[in-house]
């Protein structure tokens, strides 16, 4: 499980670098130019997110699991508040932002990589097979109490992890409070 997790963490640290480039690649450039082309790297990382996850459910459950094309538009397209990833880089751009989109690449390559994880263990699990899942934070000063609180904690794949504050989640990046996904590192570790 050393490769799932490292393969995460490199990937996002990676990431802060990619935004950076895109960001500074379009300065001086109209604001509508820097948006197409900022949203256009966007989508790139939010595509490796979700392959990366899929990659990783593969590895855990030790069988090769498909790529759902749609699953994944459909994972990289939510709406979060009324908006897409695309209509918070246009924001953040509006706003000359750097920092906070660094911030969004990251919750969105994390919440799309997590439910890529997912949705590997819901096709494993349609085939008849079993699966837990156990929650794992990145063990630092930066995680929050209530996923501590869920630190090594393992579930049925088909259940919920629940924190002290009422909140639940099928995995990271999912709560129903933002303030549990903002900024959130946290994953989940699927377990045949």
């Amino acid at each position: 499980m050393d490769e799932v997790v490292s393969s995460f963490t490199l990937a996002i640290d990676e990431l802060n670098i990619l935004t950076a480039e895109s960001y500074e690649s379009v300065e001086g450039s109209d604001y509508a130019t820097r948006v197409e082309h900022i949203t256009d790297d966007f989508l790139s990382f939010l595509i490796r997110a979700y392959t990366l996850g899929i990659r990783n459910a593969s590895l855990m459950v030790h069988q090769e699991l498909p790529t759902d094309v749609d699953r994944m538009y459909e994972a990289i397209f939510v709406l979060i508040d009324g908006k897409t990833f695309e209509d918070r880089v246009a924001d953040h751009v509006r706003t000359d932002s750097l920092g906070l989109l660094q911030t969004l690449a990251e919750s969105e390559f994390h919440r799309v990589y997590n439910r890529a994880v997912d949705d590997g263990g819901r096709y494993y699990t349609a085939t008849g097979n079993h699966l837990d899942k156990t929650w794992y934070t990145m063990l630092d000063e930066r995680v929050r109490g209530t996923h501590q609180y869920l630190e090594q904690m393992t579930v049925p794949f088909e259940a919920e992890f629940y924190t002290y504050d009422g909140d639940h989640t099928f995995y990271p990046g999912g709560f129903t409070k933002v303030e549990n996904n903002a900024n959130c590192r946290c994953i989940v570790l699927l377990k045949p």
